[in-house]
């Protein structure tokens, strides 16, 4: 594969404010080529099963390798992307909570998709993650970005670099929204090796469980978990703290954010900025990053 760069993902802007005597650097991944984070984790994910299980099992490279993931839509479409690119099939698994956006997205890019009906005392990502495990007993290779070291690789190796660089080293807290954890593990696992002192804080929406909240609906599809993820729960003390946020507030958050400040920002990125409010109430002289993992172009129902 050719360096991620090439592919037009990574580097992307930070857009930095500032609010009652404190810096707020937001990083903007809808910079990135397909439009989110997920073009990053998606690169690492497929380059993984390419230089490791396809040297390992020899006999299957001159067959069809397939490929399949559960996503929000997102990383289902910079899979899907990279995939085409190298030649593999790959089968989105997503469901009906996506946003119709971003199913639009996966039907212009021409992807083979599924959406996963909600299987009785699951929730619909484990209803799709269980699909996926059918699928991995029929042939496929499941990219699991839920417990994956090359999804918080993606960003041990680009993001926490890149914010480190773009910000002189000068970060107090890191909040990111929290779903499979390969950003806030990769990123703040970076950032803590060379920022003495920083505070990683794990954002969720209302509902979710990762950190062991109360367990209701929710609606964002990119962020939360019923449970702990295994890239969080094997490096669950990198989190310092946790924030949970209510789905109203964080598509406030993100008008708010439009209307005075001129981002444009999708739900996990409200929830992870409403985080940051609560921490600036009472104090001052922060320098904080937040995580915006995509823009409001993929939540077009919701704005």
């Amino acid at each position: 594969m050719k360096k991620l760069s090439e592919y037009g993902i990574g580097n992307t802007p930070l857009h930095v404010i500032e609010i009652n005597g404190n810096r707020i650097s937001f990083k903007l991944e809808r910079f990135n080529y397909l439009g989110s984070i997920k073009s990053r984790t998606a690169y690492y994910l497929i380059d993984r099963i390419k230089q490791e299980v396809l040297r390992e099992k020899k006999e299957f490279q001159s067959q069809k390798i397939k490929i399949c993931e559960s996503t929000s839509g997102n990383l289902g479409l910079a899979l899907n992307y990279f995939c085409k690119t190298e030649g593999y099939e790959f089968r989105c698994l997503t469901d009906e909570t996506v946003s119709c956006r971003k199913l639009e997205k996966l039907k212009k890019s021409r992807a083979d998709y599924e959406i996963v009906g909600l299987i009785e005392g699951l929730d619909h990502r484990d209803s799709r993650i269980r699909r996926a495990k059918e699928l991995e007993k029929q042939g496929y290779y499941w990219t699991n970005q839920y417990d994956n070291p090359a999804a918080i690789q993606a960003h041990y190796e680009t993001t926490g670099p890149e914010l480190f660089r773009q910000t002189e080293g000068k970060i107090s807290h890191l909040i990111c929204a929290m779903g499979t954890g390969g950003t806030i593990i990769g990123t703040g696992m970076y950032l803590k090796m060379k920022i003495p002192g920083i505070k990683v804080i794990g954002v969720e929406p209302y509902g979710s469980t990762i950190f062991g909240s109360e367990e209701a609906p929710y609606i964002s599809a990119g962020a939360g978990m019923k449970g702990m993820p295994g890239n969080i729960s094997k490096h669950a003390g990198l989190i310092d703290s946790y924030k949970t946020v209510k789905d109203e507030d964080s598509i406030r958050t993100c008008k708010r954010l439009e209307e005075q400040y001129g981002l444009s920002v999708g739900i996990t990125s409200g929830m992870a900025f409403y985080a940051a409010e609560e921490l600036m109430e009472n104090d001052s002289g922060n320098d904080i990053v937040v995580i915006c993992p995509d823009g409001k172009e993929c939540y077009g129902q919701y704005f």
